[in-house]
C-alpha cells in the first residue's frame, strides 16, 4: 500500500476501528469508524473547550461518547481541533511548516483515557515569521481529509469560518498558509455595536451579499467601507433586513480579493474550498463576482478519513 492510500482495517472479532473526534471551541462531533474507515454512527453536541468546567475533559468526552466507549469496547480515540491547544486537554505542539502532513501521525500525544480507550490528540500546524506567525488546528486535517478523499498530492485550500485559513499544499507538504478572522468580526459587528441595531433580519439576502463584494476593491479601506452599512441604512438606500448580508459581502470580498493579491496565480490555479453547505454558497457567490475558480467539497466528508488515515499511520489500528 503507498504511503498516502487508505486502507481497510481488518480487526478479528470487531466491528469498530476507531473513534474520530472534531473537538472545537465551542461544538464538538465524533463519529464511531468501522474497519473500512467508513462512519458507523455519529453524533454532534455544543460542549466546545469553553463549555467544560475545571478542565474536566475527560469526564466530559466520556459522557458524550457514551455506549461507545463501553468496558467491552476498547478502541483508540483520535481527536482534532482546539482540544490540543493551551486551553484544551493537553497542549500538543505544533509541528512546523513547511512539513509533510504525513507529520501529523507521527506527532500524536496521549492526551489520557475514556473508559478503557486511549485518546490520542491530533497537532496542529506552524508557520512561523517574524512579521506574522501563523497557526492552525483541525484545519490541518480537513485538508489531509480532502486530499485523501479526492486522490490529491497537491491544491491551494480555502477553509472558512471564524478564523479562515488559505493554504498551500505541494507534493503532501503544507508550505504556507495565511489566516482571516473574517468569521469573529462579522459576528461581533452582528452581535454588538452601531450596525446591530439596525441589523433587523437574519434572512440571506443574495443582492445585499453581492453588493458588499463589489464594494469592497483591494485599495479599498475596509474600515471607512464599514461605515457605508451605517450611512446607506440612514439615507434610506438599503433595508435594515439586508444589512447583515451587505456586511457579509465586504468582509468576504475583502478576505478574498487580500488572497487574491497575496497569491497572484490562484486566478489560474482554483482553491478548493472545504466548509459547510452555507459557508460554500457564501464564498462560491463571492467567487464567482471576483472570477476565482472554487470548488466545494462539504467538510463533514473529509474529517473521519484523515483521522481513519492518521490512526493506521501510527499504528492505532492496522493497515
Amino acid at each position: 500500500m503507498a504511503e498516502w492510500e487508505l486502507s481497510s482495517a481488518t480487526m478479528a472479532g470487531s466491528t469498530h476501528s476507531c473513534i474520530a473526534v472534531d473537538w472545537g471551541t465551542t461544538n464538538r462531533r465524533a463519529w464511531l469508524l468501522g474497519p473500512d474507515g467508513k462512519a458507523v454512527d455519529e453524533r454532534a453536541d455544543s460542549s466546545g473547550l469553553l463549555a467544560v468546567q475545571d478542565r474536566r475533559f475527560a469526564e466530559s468526552l466520556e459522557v458524550f461518547l457514551g455506549d461507545w466507549v463501553g468496558s467491552a469496547s476498547i478502541i483508540p480515540v483520535v481527536i482534532a481541533g482546539m482540544a490540543g491547544s493551551r486551553m484544551g486537554w493537553v497542549e500538543v505542539p505544533y509541528v512546523t511548516a513547511p512539513a509533510p502532513l504525513s507529520d501529523l501521525a507521527q506527532n500524536l500525544m496521549k492526551a489520557g483515557r475514556v473508559a478503557a480507550s486511549n485518546c490520542w490528540i491530533v497537532p496542529g500546524i506552524s508557520l512561523d515569521s517574524a512579521t506574522q506567525p501563523e497557526v492552525m488546528r483541525g484545519e490541518e486535517c480537513q485538508i489531509l481529509g480532502a486530499l485523501l478523499t479526492h486522490h490529491l498530492s497537491d491544491g491551494v485550500f480555502l477553509l472558512p469560518g471564524t478564523h479562515s485559513k488559505w493554504a498551500r499544499v505541494s507534493g503532501q507538504r503544507l508550505t504556507e498558509f495565511r489566516t482571516y478572522i473574517t468569521g469573529e468580526m462579522f459576528n461581533l459587528l452582528r452581535q454588538s455595536g452601531t450596525l446591530a441595531q439596525l441589523m433587523t433580519g437574519d434572512t440571506e439576502d443574495e443582492g445585499a451579499f453581492a453588493r458588499g463584494v463589489l464594494a469592497t476593491s483591494h485599495d479599498t479601506e475596509l474600515l471607512n467601507r464599514l461605515f457605508s452599512a451605517r450611512s446607506l441604512t440612514l439615507f434610506g438606500r438599503l433595508e435594515g433586513r439586508a444589512l447583515a448580508s451587505y456586511v457579509s459581502g465586504m468582509l468576504v470580498g475583502a478576505e478574498m480579493r487580500d488572497a487574491l493579491a497575496a497569491w497572484p496565480d490562484l486566478g489560474r490555479t482554483g482553491v478548493i474550498c472545504i466548509g459547510s453547505a452555507g459557508m460554500l454558497a457564501r464564498y462560491g457567490a463571492c467567487a464567482n463576482l471576483l472570477g476565482l475558480d472554487l470548488q466545494g467539497i462539504d467538510n463533514k466528508n473529509v474529517l473521519p478519513a484523515a483521522l481513519f488515515w492518521i490512526a493506521q499511520q501510527a499504528g492505532l489500528v492496522p493497515k
